[in-house]
C-alpha cells in the first residue's frame, strides 16, 4: 500500500517548497475551497491504526534482535579474548584459588571492557555523517525505503561481528569495523529518527506522546523477552544459537516486516504561497501556482550543500532563539546512555563483583526490562488516569512533571547500583532505573511542543544524533572507569555507575528549569 491509497483526495495536487521541512502541520488542497485552517487529519482512523501497529511491530522486532545479543556477545568476546591471551601466556596454577575461572584474569577483563566500550563508539561516525543525507533521501524516495536500508545496515554490522568471532581470521578488535556497514542506512540513529517522523506524519499532536511511549514499550517488552529467551539457551551452552537467532530476527524486521509498512511521506503535505508544484504518479499536475511550470530537474540539480543548509536552517534558528528547546536537547542527550548503561557494562560488573554468570545475568536484564514495561504500560497510565486527569493537568505540565521524576529516579537507581553491597540491592537499583526509563519519550513530546511544527523534524533529528553521540562517547569512557574500578578493587567497581548517577543528577536539576507551561506562541500552530 502506498501513501496515495491512504490520502482522502488522491486526484488533487499538492504544492511544497523546495526547502519545506520534512514534517508539516497543515494541509491545503488545490481547488476552489481552501481548507488550510483545518488540522491535518487526512489519515483515516483504520489506516492510521494499521500504520502505528506496524511501526510498533517493526520497532519490537529490531529491538528484540538487539536485546538477544548483550549477554551472548559478552560471553563470545570473553571466550575469544581468553583463547588469544592464553596462546601467549601460561594458565594460572590450579592451586591458586584467587581466580574462579582462567578467563577472569585482569588482562582479559580489561581487554573485554575496552572492546565493549569502543564498540559503543562505532555508531557515532555513520550517525554524524549519514543522518542528514539519509533524511534528504527519505524526502526523495520515501521513509520506507530508507528504513529498509537502515535495517540492512544493522543486520550487516552484526553479521560482520559474528564472522570475526566465529572464524577468527583476525583479532577481536577487527569486530569494531562493523561500523563501516552502518554507513548503509545510517544505523540506529536513522531508524529511530525515521520511526518518529513516520509517527508524526501519521498521528496528530494529541496522540503523539502516547505513541512515542508505545514505541518505548516495544523496546522494553523486547528487552524482557530477549534475555528471557537467551538466558536458558546460554545455560545449556547454546550461545551461538542465541546470536544466530538475533541475526535472523534483524533480517525478518529489515526485509520481511517492512514489506507491509505503508509509505507515509505524502500523508501530510501543505501548500505555501511561494511553493513549487510537485506531482506524483497518481496525481495530475495543475497550473494554479505561478511556479507550477518549474521543472523537476531544477530541484534535482540543487547542490547537496544547499539542501543541507535548507534542512538545518530551522535547527539553527531553534538553537539561537529557543532556549527551552536547547535546554530540552541537552537534557535529552544522556538519557539513552544512562538507561542502557547496565546493558553495556552491567553484566561484566555483576560478574566481577558478585560472581554471577553471564547466562544468569540475563535474569537481571529481564527484571529490568519487565519493570520498564510494567511501569510504562500499566502504572504510568494508571497514575495519569487517577491523578493527572482528575487534577486537570495539561499534557505539557503532566509530561514535564513525569520527566523530572523519571530523571531523578534514574540518577538514584544508578547510584544504588554503584554502591550496592549485595546483589539484591543492585536489583533494587535496577528497578529505580526502570521507573525512570520513560524519560526519553516524555522529553521528545516536550521537545515537539516547544518548537513550531515546521521545526519538529529538524529538532528530532538533532535530538537523536546528539543522543547517539553522547551514548557513543559514554561507552568507552565508562568502560575505562570500569577497568579502573577493577584495578582498584571490589569497593571501586561501581565507579562508572556512580559517575553516571552524578551526571544524571545534574540533568534532574536542569529539568526543573523547563518552562511550567507550553509557550503560547506555539499553541495556535
Amino acid at each position: 500500500m502506498t501513501s496515495t491509497d491512504i490520502t482522502s483526495n488522491d486526484d488533487e495536487s499538492r504544492q511544497v517548497d523546495e526547502s519545506s521541512p520534512l514534517l508539516q502541520n497543515g494541509v491545503e488542497v488545490a481547488g476552489d475551497v481552501p481548507v488550510s485552517s483545518e488540522p491535518p487529519h487526512a489519515v483515516p482512523l483504520k489506516h492510521k491504526r494499521r500504520i502505528i501497529v506496524l511501526l510498533c511491530a517493526f520497532a519490537f522486532t529490531m529491538m528484540l534482535g538487539d536485546n538477544l545479543q548483550p549477554a551472548a556477545l559478552v560471553q563470545v568476546f570473553e571466550d575469544v579474548i581468553c583463547d588469544d591471551y592464553y596462546k601467549t601466556n601460561s594458565l594460572p596454577p590450579s592451586s591458586n584459588g584467587t581466580l574462579p575461572h582462567p578467563c577472569k584474569a585482569q588482562p582479559i577483563q580489561k581487554e573485554l571492557a575496552l572492546v565493549r566500550g569502543f564498540q559503543q563508539l562505532v555508531p557515532i561516525f555513520p550517525s554524524l555523517l549519514c543522518t542528514v543525507p539519509y533524511g534528504l533521501l527519505a524526502e526523495r524516495i520515501g521513509r520506507k525505503r530508507v528504513l529498509i536500508m537502515s535495517g540492512a545496515g544493522v543486520f550487516s554490522a552484526l553479521s560482520w561481528v559474528l564472522a570475526v568471532c566465529y572464524w577468527r581470521f583476525a583479532s577481536i578488535r577487527w569486530a569494531l569495523l562493523s561500523g563501516a556497514f552502518l554507513f548503509l542506512g545510517g544505523g540506529d540513529a536513522v531508524i529511530s529518527t525515521i520511526l518518529h517522523v513516520m509517527v508524526t506524519d501519521t498521528a496528530d499532536d494529541a496522540e503523539r506522546a502516547q505513541i512515542f511511549l508505545y514505541l518505548h514499550a516495544a523496546d522494553v517488552i523486547s528487552g524482557f523477552f530477549g534475555p528471557a529467551i537467551s538466558g536458558p539457551l546460554m545455560e545449556k551452552g547454546h550461545t551461538w544459537t542465541v546470536l544466530l537467532l538475533s541475526a535472523g530476527t534483524l533480517f525478518s524486521g529489515a526485509f520481511l516486516l517492512t514489506i507491509f509498512i505503508p509509505e507515509t511521506l505524502n500523508l501530510r503535505k501543505r501548500s505555501t504561497g511561494h511553493s513549487a508544484l510537485l506531482s506524483d504518479s497518481s496525481s495530475p499536475q495543475t497550473t494554479d501556482s505561478p511556479r507550477s511550470e518549474s521543472p523537476m530537474p531544477t530541484k534535482l540539480s540543487n547542490s547537496i550543500v544547499g539542501e543541507v543548509s535548507n534542512l538545518l536552517s530551522p535547527l539553527l534558528g531553534v538553537l539561537s532563539s529557543n532556549r527551552q528547546a536547547l535546554l530540552l536537547l541537552l537534557i535529552f542527550s544522556p538519557q539513552t546512555g544512562a538507561r542502557e548503561l547496565f546493558t553495556l557494562i552491567g553484566l561484566q560488573y555483576t560478574n566481577a563483583k558478585f560472581s554471577l554468570s553471564y547466562a544468569r545475568g540475563n535474569v537481571l536484564l529481564s527484571l529490568f526490562q519487565g519493570a520498564q514495561g510494567l511501569f510504562v504500560l500499566a502504572i504510568l497510565p494508571l497514575i495519569t488516569r487517577l491523578i493527572a486527569d482528575k487534577q486537570g493537568w495539561s499534557a505539557w505540565a503532566r509530561d514535564r512533571l513525569y520527566a523530572i521524576v523519571s530523571i531523578a529516579s534514574t540518577a538514584s537507581g544508578l547510584m544504588v547500583i554503584g554502591v550496592a553491597p549485595a546483589l539484591v540491592i543492585e536489583a533494587l537499583g535496577l528497578l529505580l532505573v526502570a521507573v525512570g526509563s520513560c524519560s526519553t519519550g516524555l522529553l521528545m513530546s516536550l521537545l515537539g511542543g516547544a518548537v513550531r511544527p515546521s521545526e519538529v523534524s529538524a529538532v528530532y533529528s538533532a535530538a537523536h544524533m546528539l543522543s547517539i553521540v553522547v551514548r557513543s562517547v559514554i561507552g568507552p569512557v565508562l568502560s575505562a572507569l570500569l577497568v579502573k574500578g577493577l584495578e582498584l578493587g571490589w569497593s571501586w567497581m561501581g565507579l562508572p555507575f556512580v559517575t553516571m548517577a552524578l551526571f544524571m543528577a545534574g540533568a534532574a536539576v536542569a529539568s526543573s528549569f523547563i518552562r511550567a507551561e507550553r509557550a503560547t506562541e506555539f499553541d495556535s500552530e
